[in-house]
């Protein structure tokens, strides 16, 4: 389980991808969310499910885009299902959540968290963008 300290980033980008999935796909979708929010990097963490940590890409993404990288248990995303925008009914057959991406996002900024943007899919990955709560009034 990741602790406290890296579960409440100013932003987190939340992933979902499928298996295999290429770094720069992961690289691409990710800055077009930063770019579309306006968001920093710098102040952003990589979040995503514990069953990618063996894959390459997303290690690779991660790395490309300076962003830590953590992966998070399945039970913590289903806690955030009820504040997730978006569902598909095969990720929630697949991973008992909606969006696999919201809810990591959600829970990588914290308890608090709110959803600054819904997740965004390509044919490979999914990436949705949360803000910590602290930070509601901007």
């Amino acid at each position: 389980m990741a602790s406290d300290k890296e579960m409440n980033a100013t932003y987190a980008f939340g992933l979902g991808a499928r298996r295999g999935v290429a770094a720069n796909d992961i690289v691409e979708l990710v800055r077009r969310v930063a770019q579309a929010h306006k968001v920093d990097l710098s102040e952003a963490r990589l979040y995503a499910l514990e069953s990618k940590a063996q894959e390459a890409g997303v290690h690779e993404a991660a790395r490309e885009l300076g962003l830590e990288l953590v992966f998070l248990p399945l039970a913590a995303l289903r806690a955030r299902k009820a504040t997730a925008a978006t569902h598909s009914p095969r990720v929630q057959a697949m991973f008992g959540v909606g969006s696999v991406a919201e809810a990591a996002a959600l829970v990588g900024a914290g308890p608090n968290s709110r959803l600054v943007a819904p997740r965004v899919t390509t044919p490979v990955a999914a990436c949705a963008l949360a803000k910590r709560g602290e930070e509601n009034n901007s």
